[in-house]
């Protein structure tokens, strides 16, 4: 089924946020896979969504809220969904004392709760009085809804104001206290249960554990577990790896993970994906679109884009959307647009975790050398080795007990969407240990196959190919060895600095660390995911990422071509940014 509903081309709105309410089932394309993660999102348990960016966490999340709102009259499940983006800007930020991200996303429960009741017409827009009287002191639903809107804003605020205890002010702290108390705002929900004879309510937590600031997913996945019990049920979005949970949450007994990861590389699955993303391509493009005929008559280049995306959707579109600018697909198209994916995207948002994951900044860069400069290359040596069978591999392995310093660097390689742990496999001496995908995009601009045609290379590609390392590989410990280094210099005697150091051992120094979030926000708009035209176009009037967060939609669409649809992609691409 195509996109019937607006007739429009939906095929550069690469990420949920940037589609309305309506057009997100539109183009949804439900399989098995997605359908079993669905179903368990929409049931009583705890889940965290696990999978890499792009990997389509928000769609499964948006389309289970959209199936229990179709349901509701019947089965009174209220389905609440919450977007955490920008918790980012509240890193470190007080609130009269009180900590205001845990503030920030108590409200944000509220602001979505209400909006919920709203839109099912459980409240009416008129004077009716909401379940949130006994918190706010407000009859009138329109002042609450209101109200709410003003309490986030100011919280965010606090963020850039240089006067800060005006703004608290402002905020109230009768509000504060209030809006603090995860407890208090759970007997409410479950109030509201009552009063509107819900039978569930299914919070599905987007954003928030995307954040890379281990204090602040420490404090949601407290409010996570505070809530979760009784008729409130609780599904989150999560990274693999990097999310912290904090002492008090334990994955498997507070709550139970959900793989998004989909992608099998053997014939068979590759079979499957290919039928799919075929799918959501179908559902992405009118059928009047000249565009379809530019795809789907070139099938051999079309399955190339699909393979070469990992299983990952917004690879395939962005992949897609850059061999198309030059015109149509072909071999030529397709190389140079896998060439430009690697280079303008999955490269450098590798290296950019630096800056959101400053403590782990020589990981990070360690990983990704040690990757392309050892274990590509040892792999590419492989595929070049002649053998009966002519498989080819993509794959690498390592012993279970390798260093912690080495599953890090190579945990930070699998979030960024460099390579893909794939099960566990048996290695030599009779163990077992982890198998890693590297990402067939990076094996075909590394030129890591035995033939410049990578589709002949990936139908030759076999699970049980691998090659393996030692965790003693001494070429592995060279690179390791780096990560013993100092990664930083002291601003006053340039001594070198321990990674967790507070003062200089040489001068004494206050080490002052500057805030991860105001690192990014002074960063140039030339580092958001947009098109080089959007960025062009917004460079002029909003030169950073902070002007482009700062900015109300409406600002945005003062710039010339920029109205309402390309005002809310550069807004979300500017909240991922800060978000992760």
């Amino acid at each position: 089924m195509s996109n019937t509903l607006t007739g429009e081309d939906l095929l550069q709105t690469a990420r949920c946020e940037d589609l309305l309410y309506e057009q997100i089932s539109q183009v949804s394309v439900l399989g098995d896979f997605e359908r079993k993660l669905i179903d368990a999102l929409k049931g009583s348990g705890a889940n965290l969504l696990e999978g890499a960016r792009g990997v389509g966490k928000s769609m499964l999340l948006r389309m289970a809220e959209i199936e229990l709102d179709a349901a509701f009259s019947k089965d009174r499940k209220l389905a609440v969904y919450v977007n955490f983006k920008t918790s980012t800007l509240l890193e470190g930020v007080k609130a009269d004392e009180r900590d205001a991200f845990q503030i920030w996303v108590n409200i944000k429960l509220l602001e979505a709760f209400h909006e919920k009741l709203l839109s099912l017409k459980l409240i009416a827009k008129g004077g009716a009085q909401d379940p949130y009287y006994r918190v706010f002191g407000v009859a009138s639903v329109e002042e609450t809804k209101s109200l709410i809107e003003d309490k986030i804003h100011l919280l965010q605020k606090l963020a850039f104001s240089k006067d800060k205890a005006e703004v608290i002010t402002e905020i109230g702290s009768d509000f504060l206290s209030k809006a603090q108390d995860t407890s208090f705002l759970a007997t409410v929900f479950r109030d509201a249960c009552e009063r509107f004879k819900l039978n569930k309510i299914v919070f599905f937590f987007d954003e928030a554990a995307h954040t890379f600031i281990p204090e602040q997913q420490t404090i949601f996945f407290e409010i996570f577990k505070l809530l979760h019990g009784g008729k409130i049920a609780c599904k989150a979005a999560v990274y693999p790896t990097v999310t912290h949970y904090g002492r008090n949450f334990e994955v498997g007994q507070d709550a139970i993970i959900l793989s998004v990861f989909r992608f099998d590389p053997g014939e068979a699955g590759r079979k499957e994906n290919r039928e799919h993303f075929r799918a959501i391509l179908e559902k992405r493009l009118p059928k009047t679109s000249g565009v379809r005929k530019k795809i789907f008559t070139k099938g051999a280049e079309l399955d190339l884009c699909i393979d070469l995306s990992n299983g990952n959707p917004r690879a395939l579109l962005h992949i897609i959307n850059s061999a198309l600018s030059s015109g149509s697909l072909s071999d030529r198209s397709v190389n140079l647009a896998v060439q430009e994916y690697v280079d303008q995207a999955l490269l450098p948002y590798h290296q950019s975790l630096s800056k959101r994951l400053p403590t782990y900044a020589a990981h990070i860069r360690v990983g990704l050398d040690l990757l392309r400069g050892y274990l590509i290359p040892e792999i590419r040596a492989k595929n070049h080795r002649k053998t009966k069978s002519e498989y080819q591999s993509a794959f690498f392995t390592l012993q279970r007990d390798m260093s912690p310093n080495l599953k890090l660097a190579l945990d930070i390689l699998c979030y960024s969407g460099m390579t893909s742990q794939m099960g566990t496999v048996k290695i030599a001496g009779g163990h077992t240990g982890p198998r890693y995908l590297v990402n067939l995009s990076v094996m075909a601009t590394e030129k890591a196959f035995d033939t410049p045609r990578v589709s002949d290379a990936i139908s030759r590609l076999s699970l049980t190919d691998y090659r393996e390392f030692s965790s003693s590989d001494s070429q592995i410990d060279n690179y390791l060895s780096e990560l013993l280094s100092p990664t930083s210099t002291c601003m006053e005697c340039t001594a070198s600095l321990k990674a967790d150091a507070k003062y200089c051992s040489e001068c004494g120094a206050l080490v002052v660390k500057k805030s991860i979030v105001s690192s990014l926000l002074e960063e140039s708009v030339d580092s958001l995911s947009l098109s080089e035209r959007l960025r062009d176009r917004v460079r002029a009037r909003f030169p950073t990422v902070g002007a482009v967060v700062q900015a109300k939609r409406s600002e945005l669409m003062v710039v010339p071509y920029i109205k309402d649809v390309r005002s809310r992609i550069i807004k979300n691409a500017a909240d991922e940014f800060i978000s992760g």
